[in-house]
């Protein structure tokens, strides 16, 4: 099936990790969006035994379990990917 896709992202200001948001337009006129963080390092503390357990206690907890952010700083660059990510919903 034939498709479209257009791409927006906007990296975190450590350069850590990019928040990247994707629309595709299929040929039989559907409209999908992907929202991904990509993490251009990888953290190994997360992955040792020690990290898992308290991962798992705080799901059972039900506290937030966050694997990865994007950090912004100041109203200009968050204006920005707004924009940007208004200017997606209405391109075709």
């Amino acid at each position: 099936m034939e498709k479209k896709s257009k791409i927006i992202a906007m990296p975190c200001d450590c350069r850590c990790c990019m928040f990247v948001v994707e629309k595709t337009i299929w040929e039989d006129g559907d409209i999908s969006y992907s929202i991904t963080i990509q993490d251009s390092r990888y953290d190994h503390n997360y992955n040792t035994l020690w990290g898992r357990v308290k991962r798992a206690c705080k799901v059972l907890f039900g506290k937030p379990v966050y694997f990865n952010d994007v950090h912004m700083e100041g109203e200009e660059t968050f204006k920005k990917l707004v924009n940007d990510m208004e200017s997606l919903i209405e391109s075709d």
